[in-house]
Parts: C-alpha cells; sequence; structure tokens
C-alpha cells in the first residue's frame, strides 16, 4: 500500500473503529507537548468526523474553521480575527481569546483533523512554536497511520491463519488442518484414558451431481452437507473437509456405537434435505475407534476409510464401522486363550 492510500485507510479506521487506549495516551501525550512547547494552558485534538470526541477538550468550533485553512490558523484574538469573529460572537460565553490549529493531513492533502492549542487571554506565538505546532500535528498523523499498519498488518494475519486452516467454500477446517488439530485432540483423550472414534464421511455419486447440474449446484450440495454436519455435531467434535466430496470427523470421549448413532442420525438428516434446485443426495461413511495401541489419527482414519470403501460397494447411504485396530484385536484374542486354559 502506498503513503497515500495508507494515510487514507487511517482516516477510515478512525471513522469506524473506536480508539485503542495505547494511541489515546500517545494523543494525549501529543497534545501536552504542544502546551509545552508553546506555553498555551490547553491543548487538544480534535477529529474532522463529527461522532469522534476530541481528545483532551471539547471545545471543537474554533477547529471547524481551521479545518478551512491550507496551513496552521492562527488567531491572536478571536473576537477580531476575521476567521473566528462571527464564531466568537456566537459563542459569547467561551473564555477562548488565542486559537492555534495545526492541521492533521495525510500526504495527498486530506485533512483528518487539528491539533490546537488555545488560552484565556491574548497571545502572541513566534515563528519556532508555529512550527514546532505543525511539527506535532504531523507526528499525529504518523502515530494514526502506524496504528493502521497494526491494524492492516493483524488483517492480514487473520486472513493467512483462516486460508491455511479453514476450506473457503464450506467454512470448515481444511485438510491439513483437521488433521494437525485431530491429532493434538486425540494425545489430549487418550491421555485422559478416554475414547475417541473418527470417520470419513463421502457424498454418495457427487460427481453426477455436478455433471447433470452444474458446478455451482455442486458447491451449494457441498455447503449444505457442511452446514448439516458442523450443527449436527458437538462443540467438542472436529469436521473438516479433507477432498472435494470427503469430509472427516474426529469425535473425543466417544464410544463407537454412540458415534455411529450419531452420524446415522446425520446421515437420515441429510437424505431427507434437499439442496439448491431441489438436489437430494446421501451420505456413506466409514468409522473407527482409536484406542491406546493406535498412534496417529491418520491409522484410524485409513481403517475408517476401509469400511467407507465397503459402504459404497454394497449399496452407499449407510455408515459402516472400521475392522478392529489388530494390536486390539490380538490383544483380546490372547486374552481370550488365557481364559480358556
Amino acid at each position: 500500500m502506498n503513503a497515500t492510500r495508507h494515510e487514507t485507510a487511517a482516516a477510515e479506521a478512525l471513522r469506524n473503529d473506536p480508539m485503542d487506549e495505547a494511541v489515546n495516551e500517545d494523543l494525549k501525550f501529543l497534545t501536552r507537548m504542544a502546551a509545552q512547547v508553546t506555553g498555551m494552558p490547553d491543548a487538544f485534538i480534535t477529529f474532522a468526523d463529527p461522532t469522534r470526541a476530541p481528545i483532551q477538550a471539547q471545545e471543537e468550533t474554533y477547529c471547524a474553521a481551521a479545518l478551512h485553512e491550507d496551513d496552521v490558523l492562527v488567531a491572536e484574538d478571536v473576537r477580531e480575527d476575521a476567521r473566528t469573529r462571527p464564531i466568537a460572537l456566537r459563542r459569547q460565553e467561551s473564555k477562548i481569546v488565542t486559537y492555534a490549529g495545526a492541521l492533521i493531513k495525510t500526504d495527498d492533502g486530506r485533512k483528518l483533523g487539528t491539533l490546537c492549542i488555545t488560552d484565556s487571554t491574548r497571545r502572541q506565538l513566534t515563528p519556532e512554536q508555529l512550527q514546532l505546532l505543525r511539527g506535532l500535528a504531523r507526528q499525529v498523523m504518523n502515530l494514526l497511520s502506524l496504528r493502521q499498519t497494526k491494524t492492516d498488518l493483524t488483517c492480514a494475519l487473520e486472513k493467512m491463519t483462516r486460508l491455511a486452516t479453514v476450506d473457503d467454500l464450506t467454512g470448515l477446517l481444511n485438510r491439513r488442518a483437521f488433521f494437525d488439530e485431530a491429532e493434538r485432540l486425540s494425545r489430549l483423550v487418550l491421555r485422559r484414558d478416554g475414547s475417541m472414534c473418527v470417520a470419513i464421511i463421502d457424498i454418495d455419486h457427487f460427481k453426477r451431481v455436478n455433471d447433470e447440474h452444474g458446478h455451482a449446484a455442486g458447491d451449494a450440495v457441498l455447503k449444505a452437507v457442511a452446514k448439516t454436519l458442523r450443527e449436527g455435531l458437538r462443540d467438542s467434535d472436529l469436521v473438516g473437509r479433507i477432498g472435494g466430496e470427503e469430509f472427516a470427523i474426529a469425535m473425543p470421549f466417544t464410544h463407537l456405537q454412540d458415534a455411529i448413532g450419531r452420524l446415522q442420525q446425520l446421515r437420515q438428516g441429510v437424505a431427507l434435505q434437499k439442496a439448491v434446485g431441489g438436489i437430494r443426495v446421501t451420505l456413506s461413511g466409514g468409522i473407527g475407534e482409536l484406542d491406546a495401541g493406535e498412534e496417529t489419527v491418520v491409522a484410524a482414519l485409513k481403517r475408517a476409510d476401509e469400511a467407507l470403501y465397503r459402504a459404497k460397494a454394497s449399496g452407499r447411504n449407510q455408515i459402516l464401522p472400521a475392522p478392529v485396530h489388530q494390536a486390539t484385536h490380538d490383544a483380546t484374542h490372547g486374552a481370550g486363550h488365557a481364559l480358556a486354559a
């Protein structure tokens, strides 16, 4: 972003966002500096946006007049200066006699507000004091620009994080983020001796939807299925889109039969729904339960994928359990032989 566009964005930020406390404190410091270097008792900052409260004071009328100037508006006596006399006549209760307002403006000349100093007695500012006032006004603009830079960087980081973790079409976790989060979740569950199930869900005949109705309709179906899955699962469950029409689910602290029952409800719900254009789809899936002998979510999902293949091969529109993990099977089988002996 070039300097002009950047500083204009600062103006937009001032209109739309509440000013954070740190920036407020820095602006107050600059107003105290303005009072100190000019010897004036009162200094404050006002913004061209009337919805924003001034910094350090409430006097804004003369500042509005200053916005019409190209440089610092200096009135040694506001009652005598032609530019401020009409205001002084309307505001006879005001104690301001001397006023000076330096413009806060962007590089392209856009006026955001003023840095003002006032006194209740007639005062004359030296050229050096006026130059210092201009410099402090520039520092106000620099501070606002830096604030906008921070906002821009934060927004960019949030966007990059979202792009790195979220599937843009469905809003679910993308493949990489799902596997990362599911692995972390599985370690937590297994440390607490809990049960965790993982599933792979696939939209049946999705290619036919794209071929017969177009990709826009296919996208609508993906969004509808994703919404049903997310809303039908607990907040603690993970769901991600890991392929074109393929979704993965992780359900912590859940036994296999409970997980199958939940997914069956979701499958039935999808089968009864109509996406855009009246399109109906069904789901097939495979689900497996992790155990302490199974090191990774990937291994469990591989077994779930085998169950998905069987569900597809045996008619679709069904959820089947995965083969038992071999280590678990061997342990159970060995225990049975020991009991028999």
